[in-house]
């Protein structure tokens, strides 16, 4: 199996270690009963997902900047090239936010997690 860049298991939202199992037990994140629910362990490395207590509030600080990157480009975006008042800008900025805080929110946590665990070399060499 190729392996994958870190980048690209973020943004698929991949276990960290052998960047094949999914972080998420549902596909969807607009599944919003289930968008955030993780299993206990990577299917694939068994990886632990629930590090400590409170782990994936740290999450925040990865979604924020998201967040920011995204509201900025869409100003830009918005304001410049559509040449758009601030009003219809905000609120179109604000609802492009309120969508996509599902998969930004799971981003973080990907992030988050990609951060304190390392690629495993060894276990996709012996599996």
């Amino acid at each position: 199996m190729k392996r994958k860049s870190k980048l690209n298991s973020i943004i698929t939202c991949k276990c960290p270690r052998c960047r094949q199992g999914n972080l998420f037990k549902e596909k969807n994140p607009w599944s919003y009963r289930t968008m955030l629910s993780m299993p206990d362990n990577c299917p694939v490395c068994n990886q632990d997902f629930k590090i400590e207590p409170g782990f994936y509030i740290g999450a925040l600080w990865t979604s924020y900047p998201i967040v920011v990157v995204v509201g900025i480009i869409l100003f830009v975006l918005l304001s410049s090239i559509l040449n758009l008042s601030f009003f219809p800008v905000a609120f179109i900025i604000a609802i492009s936010l309120i969508v996509l805080q599902p998969p930004i929110m799971r981003w973080g946590r990907s992030i988050w997690i990609g951060i304190t665990v390392k690629y495993d070399e060894e276990f996709e060499k012996n599996n």
